[in-house]
């Protein structure tokens, strides 16, 4: 009797360690959510670190990665890597820019040195940019399309494995 029972439970069990293993690959992945359809893009103009104005208009024609980062913020540190790889893969199409916090300049030039950034960072200094572009969470990543246009926000940390933020950007760059 308890052979046939074992029976019975070991598909139910394979089906549980299945569904397991496509919940994990999901939590690998970003969690993308349409920009609000109602909502403008907002402007973004600020200041790199080497004090030049930098425009997001100046990047249309491209997918441009907005990236809202603290040094103080541990999951944003986490995702650095991959923003760094998302920067280096296909810049004649894709753009990823990071926009800091409220930091001093300071603070973010030594947090570079021991975290070197392959790509621009701006600086928000007085967290406005922040607040029109973000649900106030940090990491928060946008993806604008190459007409300039916010289509794609992502709200926490980037995972390494990502597989579906790097599908939005691909098709973005397609169309």
């Amino acid at each position: 009797m308890q052979l046939r029972s074992l029976q019975r439970l070991l598909p139910a069990a394979y089906l549980l360690v299945a569904c397991a293993g496509h919940t994990a690959q999901a939590a690998e992945d970003a969690v993308l959510k349409p920009w609000p359809a109602k909502q403008a893009t907002p402007a973004l103009r600020l200041t790199g670190l080497d004090g030049k104005e930098w425009n997001l208009a100046q990047l249309r024609g491209k997918v441009v990665v907005v990236n809202f980062w603290a040094s103080w913020c541990g999951p944003c540190v986490d995702e650095l890597p991959v923003l760094n790889q998302l920067s280096r893969q296909d810049p004649d199409k894709v753009a990823v820019v990071g926009v800091n916090y409220k930091e001093p300049l300071d603070t973010i030039e030594r947090f570079s040195q021991a975290h070197p950034f392959a790509y621009p960072v701006l600086r928000d200094r007085t967290g406005e940019m922040f607040k029109q572009w973000t649900a106030g969470v940090m990491p928060t990543t946008i993806l604008v399309d190459r007409r300039g246009r916010a289509r794609w926000r992502s709200v926490g940390e980037i995972p390494a494995g990502d597989s579906r933020l790097k599908a939005a950007i691909a098709a973005l760059a397609a169309e």
